[in-house]
């Protein structure tokens, strides 16, 4: 059976990247998407910008096809630009993959119920505030 993640999980885990984002006086857009793809939960903070809120969906789709952060999928890209260049700058031209950090499997029971994603700061530290949100899960 796939693990599900409800409304009150996705809006938790979205309250705490943004406790986190202001903790660290940043501004962030923060999503939470279903193993489906489907967004749960989201968040722009004030002074975040529209280009972070798209950003923020677009990782959660990047974790969901292909089951890694979107810090290694770019780094597994960015290592295989050698070996086959076409398939490196094919993949990022893609619209809906995102190659840099900020988004994050969420897992339960050790199975992809979904992803978070941040977005907004530098991409480690996007990275780093998904990863502290989805670790409300206690699987991150």
């Amino acid at each position: 059976m796939q693990p599900s993640l409800g409304l009150t999980q996705a809006r938790q885990i979205a309250d705490e990247a943004v406790r986190e984002a202001g903790r660290r006086q940043l501004r962030i857009s923060v999503a939470v998407a279903d193993p489906a793809g489907a967004l749960l939960a989201f968040a722009r903070m004030d002074g975040a910008t529209r280009l972070s809120a798209r950003t923020a969906v677009d990782k959660t789709q990047t974790v969901i096809l292909t089951g890694k952060t979107t810090l290694e999928f770019g780094r597994s890209l960015r290592e295989d630009l050698g070996d086959e260049p076409e398939l490196f700058h094919g993949m990022i031209a893609r619209p809906d993959l995102v190659p840099f950090g900020g988004g994050v499997p969420l897992l339960i029971g050790g199975q992809l119920a979904g992803a978070v994603a941040v977005s907004g700061a530098t991409s480690v530290q996007d990275h780093e505030i998904a990863h502290r949100a989805a670790s409300l899960l206690g699987g991150a």
